[in-house]
């Protein structure tokens, strides 16, 4: 079959960020298929365009077996609605005109976000008269209003008729979470065409050995309560550093924060004003690098806004910290991550947006060392008993190709 996959981001192992896209398309790839991309050529992290296509609005390329179409999208947008709608609606723009610069596909899959270019991708499927797979990764309209990114009632209407459209339009529909997965059957989906798949751990990548530990900027000797992943919007690092302030007296206490994103530099600003010389910061790494990252970490952070939408998270980056084997600290509003970590014994769940709790709990972690290795140890059998993605893959590639062969 030939597939045609578009995601706004679209991360390879070599790069920072997820890798759930790329695992997918090589999963595809491996299972003979004929596999385009459409991306942004937008570094997401940095805002930017590389030097390579300055001038250039769509540009194909080939890497690890896949055709990729990388696309313009408007660079420099921050958290206002104007530059964000600016950047999504111009990538769905340009990313549609690539859709269709590929041969007639067997199969459209898009994956949100960004919410204009999925919906881009069923119009086009409708126009080709071949299936679509919707990948919903949040319920974005939510998460917008929730985020307060989007207030407008006009525009908040206009996200929840798309997402509406891209509903009705798939052939089936995959869930990134539970909380995701009841939110669109609440919509009126039947359930039959609605699949939870959810992120997981990444054995081709990380391999199973334990891996050389990364040379952090710390004494060799700390206990490091580490987070890695995007500075942005949803963690909420402020949390992080008021409790590194608590932290003052306990010299044997490092926190390493590893990541990029448009908040990094407030941060940054923050704990120098401080003087948080138990913080340090960390440039993006490569996925691949991750796990030499963690193997430095004692204790691993995963901190959200005290907001109830937070409840339905489970990001990646909770089963890179499984896979390490290595304790979660969860600062979250009750649900789906509470409930893993809890359910496995993998870790300490605190308030949201606590300090006083994060603390108290990474003092309790560092002066458990036996703790922490039941901890870490039980959390990565549940990890590869559960959440192998090469198993999670092959059950997305099932899916495609079930719907691509009707």
């Amino acid at each position: 079959m030939r597939v045609l996959y578009v995601s706004q981001y679209f991360v390879s192992a070599d790069q920072p960020g997820g890798v759930r896209h790329w695992q997918h398309t090589q999963a595809l790839r491996r299972a003979g298929h004929d596999v385009h991309v459409v991306t942004s050529y937008v570094q997401h992290k940095e805002r930017t365009i590389p030097e390579r296509y300055q001038g250039r609005k769509i540009v194909r390329d080939h890497e690890d077996g896949l055709t990729i179409w990388r696309t313009y999208a408007t660079p420099g947008y921050g958290r206002d609605l104007r530059s964000r709608l600016s950047n999504y609606t111009s990538f769905a723009t340009w990313a549609a005109l690539a859709m269709l610069r590929v041969r007639r596909p067997d199969v459209i899959v898009a994956s949100s976000p960004a919410l204009p270019a999925a919906t881009a991708a069923a119009l086009v499927a409708r126009l080709r008269k071949v299936p679509f797979v919707f990948e919903a990764r949040d319920l974005w309209s939510d998460s917008a209003k929730a985020m307060g990114l989007i207030t407008n009632p006009r525009v908040l209407g206009l996200a929840r008729r798309m997402e509406r459209f891209c509903y009705r339009s798939a052939s089936h529909v995959i869930a990134l979470t539970e909380g995701i997965r009841d939110g669109i059957v609440d919509e009126g989906v039947n359930p039959g065409k609605v699949s939870l798949i959810t992120n997981g751990i990444d054995l081709d990548v990380i391999g199973d050995a334990e891996p050389e530990p990364a040379a952090a900027p710390v004494p060799a000797d700390a206990v490091v309560a580490m987070y890695v992943g995007a500075h942005g919007t949803y963690s909420s690092l402020e949390t992080v550093l008021d409790a590194a302030e608590l932290l003052r007296d306990r010299d044997d206490i490092r926190v390493v924060l590893v990541g990029g994103g448009d908040r990094k530099a407030g941060l940054v600003d923050d704990a120098r004003r401080r003087g948080l010389a138990n913080v340090a910061f960390v440039d993006p790494v490569p996925k691949r690098d991750v796990p030499r990252w963690l193997a430095r970490a004692q204790v691993c952070l995963l901190p959200y806004q005290a907001l109830e939408f937070f409840g339905g998270a489970l990001p990646n980056k909770a089963f890179d910290y499984l896979a390490a084997g290595r304790p979660l600290l969860v600062a979250a509003p009750e649900g789906e991550l509470t409930r893993l970590v809890r359910d496995v014994d993998a870790g300490v769940c605190v308030p949201p947006e606590d300090p006083q709790a994060m603390a108290a709990a990474v003092r309790a972690l560092a002066d458990d060392p036996a703790r922490r290795a039941g901890m870490g140890e039980r959390g990565r059998d549940a990890a590869h008993r559960r959440f192998d993605r090469r198993a999670l893959a092959a059950r997305f590639v099932r899916i495609v190709e079930g719907v691509g062969r009707v």
